[in-house]
């Protein structure tokens, strides 16, 4: 018994966090240097869908309170995939994460273009 109350507790701890719906609000299309006419710098959302660059579109998830400094971030929603999207509420930017948080490489800053 015992036995299977510390194979729970570890399943428990070791379960991922349960996704949120992606904000309808962050649908549209965002670019780097607000360069919105350049395919290599743009970023499209619709629909739990995203599309980095020229590549193919892609299933994304979201956590509301997922970043360093509390703040929402879409992922990738294939395993293996640490890299992110961090919303900026503040500023209405997404901040991208080439290899996850904090990993020494400054986020590539996404402006939403109208």
């Amino acid at each position: 018994m015992r036995g299977l109350i510390v194979l729970l507790a570890v399943a428990f701890v070791t379960s991922p966090a349960l996704a949120d719906d992606v904000p309808a609000d962050l649908n549209g299309h965002w670019a780097i240097d607000n360069k919105c006419d350049s395919p290599e710098n743009a970023l499209h959302i619709v629909d739990g869908m995203a599309t980095l660059g020229t590549g193919d579109a892609m299933a994304i998830t979201y956590f509301a309170d997922d970043s360093p400094d509390g703040n929402g971030a879409i992922h990738w929603a294939e395993e293996g995939n640490v890299d992110n999207f961090e919303y900026a509420k503040d500023r209405d930017e997404l901040l991208y994460n080439s290899e996850g948080y904090g990993m020494g490489i400054a986020p590539t800053v996404y402006s939403r273009c109208n």
